[in-house]
């Protein structure tokens, strides 16, 4: 499936994300990609890849949380013969894999602090020393990092190193979840709908109005990735041309229409109340991450406060 069309979006938030994406493809800063699970954090970092200078090369993707500690450093600075009873011979790390290229740690707030610590040493000096080896191996890579944590939060528990968090979050990246994003779901539906009917060899079908309300009224706790399934299941399960609210069968209850009533002022002061949680009141990432000036910013905050 076409990336570019998996995180095209209308609606002003996910137009700010592709913006940010747009200006930070072209160096070599380090990127972190925040947001809830499903909303696409890892299409978003293969898009800055695919962008960027160094798209001729590999983009290497490590799920930084399925690693166990006693493998972390076998598996991202490699090993050399020898150095455990399974070490049959030299192997690389992702670190020297993705040289020249992009290294994304997906996950990385679920890191262990130990682990913490030897990435954080490899990340300063952009050198390597594989497992059972003395000899440092320099390495040329563009870090993207992916979380669904607060690590700023994490940060203040003492679950995850402040320098850390420096090192990584040059530029951070927030993807909103589905529900704050209503307007691409008619997209992102359509180029489902397309996708699984030629994947699965059915004639196109159509998406009715009152299906596309209840796809649009639903919280979508999943995201993207539950919009995905849901499309794929009725394609495959529908014997119609026209896919009907019957069609769709969610695991959480919908919104109602009563609740969806809520002025554009009352949505805005929401998105704001929302963003200043999940960025721990940091007036400038706020401003950015929503598109505005601070001094917009502090405007619309005199009204919230007022409330």
């Amino acid at each position: 499936m076409g990336i570019k069309k998996l995180i095209h979006g209308v609606s002003p938030t996910m137009i700010n994300v592709l913006n940010i994406v747009n200006k930070v493809a072209a160096t070599d800063a380090n990127v972190l990609i925040t947001g809830e699970n499903g909303t696409g954090k890892e299409l978003i970092a293969l898009e800055i890849h695919n962008l960027s200078k160094r798209a001729g090369e590999m983009m290497v993707s490590v799920d930084v949380g399925s690693i166990t500690e006693t493998l972390f450093e076998s598996e991202l600075f490699g090993h050399v013969k020898g150095a455990f009873t399974d070490a049959r011979e030299d192997r690389k790390g992702k670190f020297e894999l993705a040289s020249n290229g992009t290294l994304f740690l997906d996950e990385i707030g679920n890191l262990p602090l130990q682990s913490q610590s030897k990435l954080l040493n490899a990340l300063q000096g952009r050198k390597i020393v594989r497992v059972g080896s003395n000899r440092e191996i320099p390495v040329d890579i563009r870090l993207v990092c992916a979380t669904n944590c607060d690590l700023p939060a994490m940060v203040s528990e003492g679950r995850f190193r402040e320098d850390l968090l420096y090192r990584i979050n040059t530029i951070i990246i927030d993807v909103p979840p589905l529900r704050d994003r209503v307007d691409d779901i008619p997209i992102l539906a359509n180029f489902f709908l397309k996708e699984f009917c030629r994947k699965y060899d059915r004639e196109p079908k159509k998406i009715n109005t009152h299906a596309f309300e209840k796809l649009a009224n639903y919280d979508w706790p999943g995201n993207v990735r539950e919009l995905q399934h849901s499309i794929e299941k009725a394609v495959i399960m529908s014997d119609s041309t026209v896919l009907l609210p019957s069609d769709f069968e969610f695991r959480a209850p919908s919104r109602s229409l009563h609740q969806q009533e809520f002025t554009l002022e009352e949505i805005e002061l929401k998105a704001i109340r929302d963003c200043l949680k999940r960025h721990g009141n940091n007036l400038s990432v706020v401003a950015a991450t929503l598109g505005i000036t601070r001094q917009t910013l502090y405007n619309k905050l005199k009204k919230l406060n007022g409330r």
